[in-house]
């Protein structure tokens, strides 16, 4: 596959983190008292060059669904069907990322790139085909449906940052979505895939033993 052009993106300010980080030293509290949140604050401070941080005013959550073919060869404790039932699940705000979203003041939309199912126009206008292939025997996509892909993504996150998201976190939905993942991990990283597939949903040991 020929390479696909990103627009430049400008990095982290290293003057903004030693700011962070420095004034995390002089507040009144034990060195490194607050864990993960002093890195996440850091991060944040560098990202938008400024220290202190602003405060985010609209996180939004995107969930991308979408099948994948592999699926139906039992890789997941669930059948397929219900990566479609989940997406409507997500609609209707009764899935657990509403919840925590609602509770962080976040919102979430879900967009359908490859769900084997029918879904309301507001969420299918990015996608790119129903399931994916099943990798163990064929692409899990054509080149041009993997760059359809890609320019959907980047589509995508310029609609929220123009309607005025400052936090973009995005998520995945797609029953047997984990044997995909490590794949891609194995190939990124030279691993052997049983060294990096876990239990996914929790299957038991006859559908893990085949990974």
């Amino acid at each position: 596959m020929t390479s696909i052009e990103f627009p430049a993106v400008d990095p982290p300010d290293p003057v903004a983190r030693r700011e962070a980080a420095a004034r995390h030293e002089r507040l009144t509290k034990p060195a490194g008292s607050l864990g993960r949140l002093e890195e996440l604050g850091v991060w944040i401070a560098s990202c938008q060059g400024k220290c202190p941080p602003r405060p985010f005013t609209r996180a939004r959550v995107v969930v991308f669904a979408g099948d994948h073919g592999v699926a139906r060869g039992g890789v997941s404790a669930y059948p397929p069907e219900v990566t479609g039932q989940m997406v409507a699940n997500f609609m209707t705000g009764g899935a657990a990322i509403n919840v925590l979203s609602g509770v962080a003041g976040a919102t979430v939309r879900v967009v359908d790139m490859a769900v084997d199912a029918d879904t309301p126009e507001q969420v299918s206008r990015h996608k790119v085909r129903r399931s994916s292939g099943s990798i163990d025997r064929e692409d899990a996509l054509t080149e041009d449906e993997a760059r359809q892909a890609v320019a959907a993504g980047m589509a995508i996150a310029d609609e929220e940052i123009d309607g005025g998201a400052d936090l973009l976190i995005a998520g995945d939905m797609g029953i047997g979505n984990t044997t995909p993942a490590a794949v891609i991990v194995a190939a990124l990283t030279g691993e052997e895939p049983v060294a990096v597939v876990g239990r996914g949903t929790g299957i038991d040991d006859s559908a893990w033993m085949p990974c």
